[in-house]
């Protein structure tokens, strides 16, 4: 039978063949590899190093600590190889490292065990990242991870780029949609359910641009379009990402339309804002809605694939793997689902067994099984911290981040696929009410990495002021650090034109006290 003739299997979740899934997901999720680990790599030590903001050899010394004093193991607690070995050394390698696997893995080399040694790498540093790896698209890329063990191939001999690949098993493919079918609907439904009256009205674009945590040079022109198309784009991304992930069940041209809508829209999310690698790797999963049939004819006659072959029988052993380890997934997403909704949306009450929660609170260490839901309520105002730092106490000046706003005459910056994680958390602090050494000067406050950063600068830790623009005086003169609240705005067309700066700001008031050494 010619492909394009093959019958749709309307309501089917495994219609049709996915080779050209299994060829090209494990590259595009071991490019998503790449960025994540390599931006690690260059801010490792200032976030996370032996003189960084939080030491991992700190955090690992506390582990054991309190292993051998309540006689105990938290390895699923803290899944890490950094438990071994947490010196800055070891943690470059491992990233730098698996940069090379990855690389490997897009040459189509032992995709399968590359696949899941990356996957337990970033494991490990997401185990003992705290504040810094608490993101979605971490989890997301972790699940992502986990899920593409079971779609590339296991074999172990090196195959050619040009490789045809064989089919994946049925049910891995199942649950890449599953995953897809989550990530978008969630992320619609709780805009929705979550009362915000911006979403509902279709004014949340209005503040998005200017008030997202890395705005770019494009974001400020996309705040300045009209107000109708403002209003008509957040009414299609509701469709997009609520009624779109249905189409997933109505056969190929559904899952084509829901391709291709998700595809659209992340990339208008990646022209107009920095998300790091969130917006490639929902793109990467998107394209895996997609059967041989759907991609160009071109790229099937490249890959060398037998169109007439038989599809391997749907009961194999090789199809084990992925059968035993559905009903686990689908136990355990239902249980993160539900209790993500629980803790978002006031009429939830739950729908879930209390022992499934149960099981997915002890699995929750591994990241892979999740919810997923940005944005759930719009910040219509921009708070901004803006740190100063001074040699005497008596004259100012401002510390300039390397992306977050900061001088109004600056270009905001795109950082994307890159994560700068500092100015990220900074984002975060500004919605906070202030730092109170009081209340954030222990670990566990929210605010706990502020106190220990500026703690850094003042010590003149290399690895923390490596993260942050040159001081405007030398490093070994400044003695105090304190920062402010400001409220930014993108500026007019026309005080742009006139003044070419590209933010106005409102002073609010102090954000911190003073934090000072003595001389």
């Amino acid at each position: 039978m010619a492909p394009d003739s093959q019958p749709s299997g309307a309501g089917n979740w495994r219609p049709g063949r996915y080779r050209v899934t299994r060829w090209v997901f494990p590259r595009l999720l071991a490019v998503v590899y790449l960025c994540a680990f390599a931006s690690w790599a260059v801010q490792w030590e200032g976030l996370l190093g032996e003189e960084g903001i939080l030491p991992v050899p700190q955090i690992v010394e506390n582990i054991h600590a309190y292993e051998a004093r309540e006689q105990t193991t938290l390895w699923l607690e803290y899944p890490s190889v950094l438990r071994w070995r947490s010196d800055d050394a070891f943690a470059q390698m491992l990233c730098w490292g698996c940069c090379g696997l990855a690389l490997l893995v897009m040459a189509g080399l032992w995709q399968g065990p590359l696949l899941l040694v990356l996957w337990a790498a970033y494991l490990s540093l997401a185990a003992v990242g705290e504040i810094f790896m608490g993101y979605q698209w971490d989890a997301l890329l972790l699940e992502a991870g986990l899920l593409g063990v079971f779609v590339a191939p296991w074999s172990l001999r090196p195959g050619g780029l040009r490789a045809a690949p064989g089919d994946p098993p049925w049910m891995s493919v199942v649950l890449l949609h599953w995953l897809v079918f989550r990530l978008m609907f969630l992320s619609g439904f709780v805009k929705l359910a979550g009362g915000d009256s911006t979403w509902w009205e279709c004014t949340a674009l209005l503040h998005h641009y200017e008030t997202q945590p890395l705005p770019n040079g494009l974001s400020w022109f996309a705040h300045h379009l009209p107000r109708w198309l403002h209003t008509a784009s957040c009414a299609a991304m509701h469709v997009i990402e609520t009624g779109l992930p249905f189409a997933i069940v109505l056969g190929r041209w559904g899952r084509r339309a829901a391709a291709g809508g998700f595809v659209l829209l992340m990339a208008l999310i990646f022209a107009t804002g920095s998300y790091n690698f969130f917006n490639l790797l929902t793109a990467a999963l998107a394209l895996c809605l997609l059967d041989d049939t759907s991609w160009p004819r071109r790229l099937r006659a490249w890959l060398r694939l037998d169109d007439g072959a038989p599809p391997p029988p749907r009961w194999h052993w090789r199809q084990w793997p992925a059968l035993a380890f559905a009903p686990l997934c689908l136990l355990l997403t239902l249980a993160a689902a539900d209790l993500f909704m629980a803790g978002r949306v006031s009429w939830h009450r739950g729908f879930m067994p209390e022992w499934a929660r149960q099981f997915y609170a002890r699995t929750q260490s591994l990241r892979s099984f999740n919810a997923y839901g940005l944005f759930q309520a719009m910040t219509t105002e921009r708070p901004e911290i803006i740190v100063e730092v001074s040699d005497d106490g008596a004259l100012w000046q401002p510390l300039e981040f390397k992306w977050k706003p900061g001088r109004q005459d600056r270009a905001p910056g795109f950082a994307a696929p890159h994560q700068p994680r500092l100015d990220w958390q900074m984002w975060f602090a500004a919605l906070a009410p202030g730092f109170d050494p009081r209340r954030d000067s222990q670990p566990g406050s929210p605010l706990y990495w502020f106190g220990r950063f500026a703690a850094c600068l003042l010590e003149k830790k290399p690895a923390v002021w490596a993260l942050v623009e040159p001081p405007p005086l030398p490093v070994e003169d400044i003695r105090h650090v304190r920062a402010k609240l400001y409220r930014y705005r993108f500026s007019s067309p026309a005080h742009r034109r006139q003044t070419g700066e590209w933010w106005t700001r409102e002073y609010l008031g102090m954000w911190s006290p003073v934090f000072s050494v003595k001389r």
